[in-house]
């Protein structure tokens, strides 16, 4: 792996290390282990937990042994996405880094700077005994992509700080003082498959922006599963055709941004053709101004065998109906979703369909609600449904030391002001707030922009300011 950072600069020799090892979410153990090397090197006590979780402890340096301890924290996992034509092996192939007009990128997928940043930081820390701290207890959490289950399963007797700094803020001029609970959701139904003498013909939707279904899910981006069922309705009212295939999406808190569907018709070709074009010109002419990469091709494909007829027509109506993207808005914080839902894949196979959901909300009630429209749907379209694990959100105070001290920090050593925000997206700091009582958070880190795309940038600008805004924020812990 070659080198494009500066190795000289703690933080970037760190970021360029942990980007050697695979850290895909269900794949951590690889870094996990290098982390536990790292401490032992260092001569610090830490505990890996069977999760690959990893806490890592540093006495208080001299002259600090009397304040309180604080945790700084991060997750080691990444979401793994590439652009199609992309031959990356996320289970094996280090990144491949490159620096472009002061942004740091990895050639045809995402970068990891969410939430690698924190672990660069976090480590250069560890590293130097020169910087002055309290003492401090490094978080690195597992899973944090899928549903924040390394937050979960930690043991919270093995932390004693009641204050914390999550380093998972990713905006560089703001800091998180509120996150949404979310709730993730699949839907099952068996299926039954013939063969039939007819003419196939596949349609492939690409090119969107996708993102964040957290922080984007109110942005008009489109989701390329409800767009292929737009297309597939129309289709079938005109032409009743029979599905074969349909796959699309991939990570459940990213929005899809690919589909394909496979499928038969005795109409002609050039009438199915005319009604994809027809519905692709609307989709575009909807999304000139939020999504306007999107592609739609249509083309003649070999035969498989297709679902029965009362197995298609319910899948491409249910597809039709299901609610997707922004449900509530705050009236209290300007611009605040407060309640979303993700459809965020489905899949097939000869035996069954899966589809899976990613809901978002401030309020338990919202995702109970959400949680059950999708059931009674599911019902009536003969899917099983089944609710995954609950994230707790984390709630607004309005007294935080902690905070305080972060925004008097930042704008001492940058001269600018840092701007609270209450995100959509799931954060950890939930987990925390619920195994510690009582806790005081803030959040921050540098300017990461696309994070959950293969489009994924990290200003090194503001990453090395970030880094400056933490060490003097250590130094008056």
């Amino acid at each position: 792996m070659k080198h494009v950072l500066n190795h000289d600069f703690a933080p970037e020799f760190y970021f360029e290390k942990i980007c050697e090892y695979p850290h895909g979410s269900y794949h951590e153990k690889p870094l996990s282990d290098y982390l536990t090397e790292f401490a032992k090197e260092h001569g610090l006590r830490y505990r890996q937990y069977e999760n690959w979780n990893v806490i890592i402890y540093k006495d208080a340096s001299a002259g600090y042994e009397d304040h309180e301890p604080l945790i700084l924290q991060g997750h080691i996992d990444m979401v793994c996405e590439k652009d199609q034509d992309c031959d990356h092996d996320f289970l094996k192939d280090p990144l491949d880094l490159y620096v472009e007009d002061g942004f740091l990128k990895a050639k045809g997928t995402t970068l990891g700077a969410d939430d690698g940043v924190a672990v660069a930081y976090m480590l250069a820390i560890l590293a130097d005994d020169k910087i002055p701290h309290p003492p401090l207890e490094c978080v690195f959490t597992t899973q944090e992509e899928v549903g924040c289950v390394g937050a979960f399963g930690i043991d919270f007797s093995d932390l004693k700080s009641k204050r914390m700094l999550s380093l998972d803020g990713l905006g560089g001029t703001t800091c998180d003082v509120s996150s949404a609970g979310s709730w993730h959701q699949v839907l099952n139904r068996k299926i039954t498959k013939e063969n039939r003498n007819s003419s196939f013909y596949k349609i492939k939707i690409d090119g969107l922006k996708g993102g964040h279904s957290g922080s984007m899910i109110d942005k008009e981006r489109a989701n390329s599963i409800k767009l292929m069922a737009r297309i597939l309705c129309e289709l079938n009212k005109k032409e009743k055709i029979r599905l074969a295939h349909i796959s699309g999406g991939d990570k459940d808190n990213a929005i899809p941004v690919y589909c394909e569907a496979l499928f038969c018709s005795d109409a002609e070709e050039a009438e199915l053709e005319k009604i994809v074009k027809k519905m692709s010109d609307i989709i575009h002419h909807e999304y000139m101004y939020s999504d306007e990469g999107i592609t739609v091709s249509f083309e003649k494909s070999e035969k498989e065998s297709v679902l029965s007829e009362g197995d298609s027509n319910d899948l491409i109506a249910f597809l039709m109906v299901l609610p997707n993207g922004l449900r509530h808005k705050s009236m209290v914080i300007d611009d605040l979703t407060t309640a979303s839902q993700n459809l965020a894949s489905i899949r097939m196979d000869d035996e069954q369909i899966t589809i899976r959901y990613f809901a978002r909300a401030q309020l338990r009630s919202h995702l109970e609600e959400q949680a059950e429209e999708i059931t009674l749907l599911a019902m009536r379209f003969g899917f099983l449904s089944t609710l995954g694990d609950y994230a707790p959100s984390w709630e607004y105070q309005k007294d935080s030391k902690i905070r305080e001290l972060l925004f008097k920090v930042y704008n001492d050593i940058t001269g600018k002001q840092l701007t609270p925000i209450a995100t959509h997206g799931g954060l950890e700091t939930g987990y925390f707030c619920t195994g510690i009582p009582g806790i005081d958070i803030a959040t921050y880190g540098p300017l990461v922009l696309d994070y959950h795309t293969s489009r994924e940038a990290l200003d090194l600008d503001s990453f090395r300011e970030a880094y400056s805004v933490v060490l003097e924020l250590l130094r008056r812990a």
